[in-house]
């Protein structure tokens, strides 16, 4: 009880500070937010930039349980004040941030893309994007960061689960007079928690609530430091010292930095070394200029608005927006948005919210009725498949063709499967492509496989998709046994190197990456069981497209995008080279079954002097190896031969690469 005494006395003392201007506050929140715009906008220096976000975490770790204990002590605390105040506080910005992307996606992309926007709306309205971000991240096409126009709404998210359960348990550990034992328990718990799941799922510990509480426990254990340090001297240091460590992690760490999860504690105690020391002290002055304490207080609305306009700027403009100069007008926008959402949007409510009195539960009704309204409009756009009717037939017609070829947008013709198709995604690619050769040949084929997952006895892939892929695996496999139809054999081979896939037979197995023995010795024990009863084609190497692909920008939508520049097209010597590991291991294993097993190797037919990406008015891929539809059937067509002779019953024709089909 003593340590609480001392406490509620402390919060009595700043309390005149708590509805004062506390400029270090506001300085960290320009530090933060400006870090993050510039890593966002590429600007070279600030690839870790990302920690701004941690600096906002320990800001309102401080701030909300300040302002909880500070009212709980005055005996003026109410749960359902403080959640009106929140919602105040965060919905109206974010709601109108949601409402600008939204319609900017009704504006200018295709059906595709649209019914992904309108999903991470509705994540973002219910406060669950961080959940489903992370929830996707282990998806075997899951989309890159720069593709999603909410992104950075993993944060609020994440925020707002925090405000969901810490009041109660600030207020819960009051009344047993520990709150500073809870607080310092929750957080170790937090940070144990990060370092033991962290090389398990890097992901998670990244998106999910429980892995962030120590952040803003490092904001909330600042209260029971004491009172800013007597000493000049002392808060001097901290101030430099705190104000140091947080630039220094924004010029120094790097996204894919190892650990990076544990670091981020580093720029998490400089932010509250920095609100400990307060604001009077060289550095906190030197900082005290009019543009940085109007960048603080517009923060909030400017970190809303930055993503989503670098997100359409660079899918509108394309490579012109990452210009110098494509970079200065995106940051004048941002500043402009940015104020005057905070004057028109966010300030409007947080001067209601400040003066409103009574019926707080009503308030929140509405809120909520709103929120849920806009919520039942995206998830409807998503349900109904992005609205195709806003593009013409004709650009949806060529967005078909440039876009990923799965199974479930085909049309299966009639008769039997005279063919198996079966592999990961690879093998999924070829279906569309397949089906009207095999019905040609008077029959239907049979396709087999999981995206991600390799099909092979024995091998398990490293991922958290393990568990799904083994089941697939073993159904898929049973499978294939029953049936004496050719079966022609797709995988992304390259990605079940020795690091990637455990193999559970007896003996001594490397963990190299870029080997391939253990796949080697699976592929050979499957085909052992399989080609006694089939005929088996192995489909090598996929060509791989040699540039980055930015998959949304392939596909127009109501009004037009400039589209993305052709890629140069890579050599054959050189495509035959990346495949070369690969195809050796694949000859090696076809040797073992001679006349029961082919190879294809598709550099062979892709192929002439160069490997194109771009043909005749369309895309040959939608990222760095798997082809659009318009790229399966360019394949395809040029093999035709091939897989017409193999499906047959003709063998070994395209094992030393057949003359191509144009």
């Amino acid at each position: 009880m003593e340590t609480l005494q001392l406490l509620v006395a402390s919060l009595e003392m700043i309390g005149s500070e708590g509805t004062s201007f506390r400029g270090e506050i506001v300085q960290l929140r320009a530090i933060a937010v400006l870090t993050v715009l510039l890593f966002h906008l590429k600007v070279p220096g600030f690839q870790g930039g990302f920690v701004g976000v941690d600096v906002f975490f320990v800001i309102s770790g401080y701030l909300i349980t300040r302002n909880i204990l500070m009212d709980d002590a005055g005996g003026r605390f109410s749960f359902s004040a403080f959640y009106l105040r929140r919602t105040r506080r965060i919905y109206p910005a974010l709601i109108f941030t949601v409402l600008m992307t939204y319609l900017s996606g009704a504006l200018w992309t295709a059906p595709l893309l649209f019914l992904d926007i309108a999903k991470e709306c509705t994540h973002a309205l219910l406060s669950i994007a961080n959940i489903q971000y992370w929830r996707e991240a282990s998806h075997y096409f899951a989309a890159k960061s720069d593709e999603l126009a909410l992104l950075h709404c993993w944060s609020l998210s994440l925020e707002e689960q925090f405000y969901l359960i810490w009041p109660a348990l600030l207020i819960a550990a009051t009344r047993v007079g520990c709150i500073r034992s809870a607080i310092v328990l929750l957080s170790l718990a937090s940070f144990l928690a990060t370092i033991w799941v962290g090389p398990i799922d890097r992901s998670a510990v990244f998106f999910l609530m429980p892995f962030r509480m120590f952040e803003f426990g490092c904001g909330a254990l600042v209260l029971f430091a004491g009172q800013t340090p007597r000493r000049q001297s002392v808060r001097e240091l901290l101030s430099a010292a705190g104000f140091a460590v947080i630039l220094s992690s924004a010029l120094l760490l790097q996204p894919d930095t190892s650990r990076q999860e544990l670091l981020v504690m580093i720029p998490c105690l400089g932010a509250a070394a920095v609100i400990w020391a307060g604001d009077t002290t060289f550095v906190s002055r030197a900082l005290r200029s009019q543009a940085l304490t109007a960048i603080g207080t517009i923060s909030y609305s400017l970190y809303l608005c930055h993503w989503p306009i670098i997100f359409y700027s660079r899918f509108i403009f394309g490579e012109a927006a990452d210009t110098a100069g494509g970079n200065i007008v995106m940051l004048v926008t941002m500043l402009f948005v940015a104020t005057s959402m905070y004057y028109f949007v966010e300030r409007r409510f947080i001067v209601a919210g400040g003066a409103a009195s009574g019926a707080p539960l009503k308030t929140l009704m509405k809120f909520s009725a709103a929120i849920l309204a806009f919520a039942f409009l995206t998830h409807a756009t998503f349900i109904l498949k992005g609205f195709a009717w806003r593009v013409p037939e004709s650009v949806l017609a060529d967005g078909r063709l440039d876009s990923s070829p799965t199974t479930d947008q085909v049309v299966w013709p009639p008769g039997l499967p005279i063919v198996d198709l079966a592999g990961d995604s690879h093998a999924e690619m070829y279906v569309a492509a397949m089906l009207p050769l095999v019905e040609s040949l008077g029959g239907n084929l049979q396709y087999v496989g999981t995206a991600g997952c390799p099909i092979v006895k024995g091998a398990a892939i490293r991922s958290r998709r393990r568990v799904d892929c083994l089941r697939g695996r073993d159904e898929q496999i049973a499978q294939l046994e029953t049936q004496t139809r050719p079966l022609i054999f797709i995988q992304r081979w390259e990605t079940y190197d020795d690091a990637g896939i455990d193999y559970n037979q007896p003996g001594m197995w490397p963990n190299d990456a870029g080997s391939f023995a253990k796949l080697e010795a699976a592929l050979s024990e499957t085909l052992r069981v399989l080609t006694p009863v089939r005929r088996v084609m192995l489909v090598g190497a996929q060509v791989p497209a040699g540039c980055e692909i930015n998959r949304p920008r392939l596909l127009q939508g109501p009004l037009p995008h400039v589209p993305p520049p052709p890629c140069a097209p890579m050599s054959k010597v050189n495509a035959v080279a990346a495949g070369a590991a690969i195809n050796a291991m694949l000859a090696r294993v076809q040797s073992k079954y001679p006349g029961r097993v082919d190879l294809l190797k598709p550099v062979d037919y892709l192929c002439d002097q160069t490997c194109p990406t771009y043909h005749a008015g369309h895309w040959l891929y939608w990222d760095a190896t798997h082809f659009t539809l318009a790229g399966s059937t360019f394949m395809t067509d040029r093999a035709a031969s091939t897989f017409r002779t193999f499906i047959l019953g003709g063998s070994n024709a395209m094992s030393s690469g057949a003359p191509t089909e144009n």
